[in-house]
């Protein structure tokens, strides 16, 4: 008898041994999903390992083998465990990652449709009949005749004027055969996709695309392409996949926003018009049943290209010979939950271990990726050259601490910005309006007594929505009604502050009544199609301004886009984070990449009440080199990452004392157990101390070697028992540090 490793779901990663009954020896595999008894209830579980002997006393059999193959291949089961040690979690967790919740369930089964067609050829006088008899029957012989294939029931009925009695009638006299077939749920159904041909690549991206080739021929190490916005990174992403279809491999293509899938998948199933049914999607605004059809072609080996964001990296394809991974220095990539892993990283890794070709693309790369190229763990491509030779976009620079227009649109939309965007108007042109902040009003004080309404959660001001009028917090989603009266002093004046994407669409509607404006932001795009409906009536120029947050920032190419507007570069500039500069950066270069990707040159207008900060001048210069040097030295002089690897510790407990002293109980522990090289700062309130209710602690570590440090951890974390109110997570390289 043969032996079966398993981790059981929700168990916390311990493996469990269970006997395979002779019957069931060729289907279970490493990978596959089985039932198995555990104490008195029945339990899914992943077969991680095939045993010969063990030696586990009064050992159980499997109950249940689920499905004809493993859904887990070994590279996959391989890469959970890496996560495991690495992120410092269980090795259930990191498999609830790999696995979607809907596949490891088995809640959602395959959508079946009842079909209908002629089981034989009807004879004149039948028909006749029937017509005489029963005219709905002889209507739905009649259809069926017509059509000459199988019509789905419902429809059948519909074009027949019919009810199902009638249908049931016809059946039951072997006149029409009623089938049941398996019907996929396709997230793009009834789209059409026109074929688009391979563009002619320049000289630059001719040189690059050799490169790539020669990757995907012969796998060394990642390749980090660094093309300016416009550079034509999408084709030879396109054509690199074409390639590895032509060898008979497979490709997984990353894109850090679901805003830009549908223009990702607009793109593939238009190029590969021809195999679009091979394109498969995955990402968290598909339904379950959508998910798990797509999931299961790919597993299929149906689908040979897979699109979608950063949980698409554990898609479950075979001979992979290409990841891209695009605009790979999105911290949308980041997943914020356990297990908190990063997509580009996953896909590096995952790359090794299927020897397949990596390529990363981004008109600003992140300092690590770039410091990667630097030491030559990374191959550097670079294309620095727009293509059809457009120029870069003339980034101007207004200082709003010299905005004396007064008023309340001038401070907001500056007089410079507002006659630019009125020229653009009438010459038919496109503007983007770009704001990394939602809502009205910051914030609700009183100036009399310097109330300020908070929410009652979270340490952070609520933010005034008009539209739904009322105040909400945008870390736990608190809503209240906004006061009419100050509730401390009774005093009427209470004041409105600051603005985001609310205001400004507002302001702008007044200042251009005959423009046609729209707003992106979490607050409009909340239906499944919000997405596609309003970039697509923006491509096709039914939209005049278009404004939004860091959604509509990134990866959109609108060639009749000729002007954007930077509304408050400082939002995110002033962050206690060490990465705030390099996002600043990195978001102006992205949003400004969008002017100027037609035949007119572009303009960008960036207001700021900080326009000499390094950050905004490199931006404005386009000049990536300059600022990954400076902001290089600096991360160096102190020694953070790339030059160290960070570890953030978080207690939480709605008791603020039981969070601290816990974090301190830990600091000391790891004091004692830790090895001399590791930089242990001291336990402190984080910087959003407040959120959802929870008070928040933070502990950083720094050491130059990360598995041997979360070995430790997680030795410490297993000895030392917290509070059952308080929660204590582990984020290595952390990307949120409020």
């Amino acid at each position: 008898m043969k032996f079966a490793r398993v981790i059981v779901d929700q168990s916390g990663g311990a493996a469990l041994d269970y006997a395979i009954p002779p019957e069931w020896e060729s289907r279970v595999q490493t990978g596959s999903r089985v039932t198995v008894p555990v104490r008195h209830q029945e339990r899914q579980a992943t077969v991680v390992e095939l045993l010969d002997e063990s030696n586990v006393p009064g050992i159980r059999p499997i109950s249940k083998v689920v499905g004809d193959r493993p859904i887990l291949s070994a590279n996959l089961l391989r890469l959970a465990r890496w996560m495991a040690v690495y992120y410092c979690c269980p090795v259930e967790t990191a498999m609830r990652a790999v696995l979607p919740q809907v596949i490891r369930k088995g809640a959602v089964g395959f959508k079946q449709r009842l079909s209908a067609q002629l089981a034989r050829e009807i004879a004149p006088e039948v028909l006749a009949e029937l017509e005489r008899r029963a005219p709905k029957q002889a209507s739905i012989v009649e259809t069926l005749a017509e059509a000459g294939t199988p019509l789905a029931v419902t429809a059948l009925l519909k074009m027949a004027g019919a009810d199902r009695a009638a249908l049931t009638a016809l059946h039951r006299k072997g006149l029409v055969a009623v089938e049941s077939e398996r019907v996929e749920r396709d997230p793009h159904e009834g789209e059409t996709f026109v074929a688009a041909a391979p563009l002619t690549l320049n000289e630059e991206q001719a040189a690059v695309f050799e490169k790539v080739c020669a990757s995907i021929e012969k796998p060394e190490k990642p390749l980090l392409l660094h093309g300016v916005t416009g550079s034509g990174k999408t084709e030879i992403y396109l054509q690199g996949i074409q390639r590895v279809l032509d060898r008979g491999q497979s490709a997984i293509m990353l894109v850090p926003e679901i805003a830009l899938t549908p223009q990702t998948v607009e793109r593939f199933k238009s190029r590969f018009a021809a195999m679009q049914h091979e394109v498969a999607v995955l990402h968290s605004h598909l339904s379950e049943g959508e998910r798990h059809d797509e999931w299961h072609k790919i597993n299929n080996g149906r689908a040979r290209i897979v699109i979608g964001a950063r949980s698409a990296i554990f898609a479950p394809l075979e001979k992979l010979g290409l990841i891209v991974v695009d605009e790979e220095h999105e911290n949308s990539y980041k997943q914020e939950d356990p297990p908190r892993y990063h997509a580009r990283d996953l896909a590096v890794l995952r790359g090794s271990f299927e020897h397949c070709a990596v390529l990363l693309g981004s008109a600003t790369p992140s300092l690590e990726s770039f410091h990667n190229s630097v030491i030559g763990k990374y191959q550097l491509l670079r294309m620095a050259q727009r293509v059809d030779d457009r120029k870069m976009p003339l980034i101007r620079i207004i200082d709003l601490r010299l905005d004396s227009n007064g008023g309340e649109a001038p401070s907001i939309i500056s007089e410079k910005l507002r006659q630019s965007i009125d020229e653009r108007l009438a010459r038919k042109e496109q503007s983007i309006l770009f704001l990394n902040r939602r809502g009205f009003s910051t914030s609700l004080s009183c100036p009399a007594c310097g109330y300020v309404a908070e929410c009652p959660n979270c340490s952070v001001a609520l933010t005034f929505h008009r539209s739904e009028s009322r105040l909400i917090c945008h870390i736990c989603g608190h809503t209240a009604v906004a006061p009419n009266r100050c509730p401390e002093c009774k005093e009427a004046g209470i004041k409105f502050a600051g603005f985001g994407t609310e205001r400004v669409e507002e302001i702008v509607a007044k200042l251009f009544p005959k423009a046609v404006v729209r707003r992106m932001d979490a607050d409009t795009m909340t239906r499944k199609e919000a997405y596609r409906e309003v970039l697509t009536a923006f491509r096709t120029g039914k939209i005049d301004i278009l404004l939004g947050t860091q959604m509509i920032a990134k990866g959109l190419h609108f060639p009749n886009v000729t002007l954007v507007g930077i509304v408050n570069a400082d939002t995110g500039l002033h962050m206690p984070d060490f990465r705030a500069g390099e996002r600043t950066f990195q978001l102006l270069t992205q949003v400004a990449g969008r002017a100027g990707r037609g035949d007119v040159e572009g303009e960008v207008f960036v207001q700021s009440y900080t326009p000499h900060h390094p950050a905004i001048q490199f931006a404005r210069h386009h000049d990536y080199d300059g600022f990954a040097e400076q902001e290089t030295e600096w991360r160096k002089q102190w020694d953070y990452p790339p030059f160290s690897k960070m570890v953030l510790i978080t207690s939480r407990s709605t008791h603020q004392e039981r969070a601290a002293f816990s974090l301190e109980t830990l600091h000391r522990r790891l004091k004692e157990a830790l090895p001399p090289d590791t930089v242990l700062g001291d336990p402190a309130p984080a910087p959003l101390e407040k959120s959802h209710g929870t008070y928040r602690f933070h502990l950083i570590l720094r050491t130059q070697t990360i598995q041997r440090l979360t070995r430790y951890l997680s030795e410490v974390l297993a000895k030392l028992p917290f509070p059952d109110d308080v929660t204590v997570t582990v984020d290595v390289d952390p990307y949120q540090l409020l």
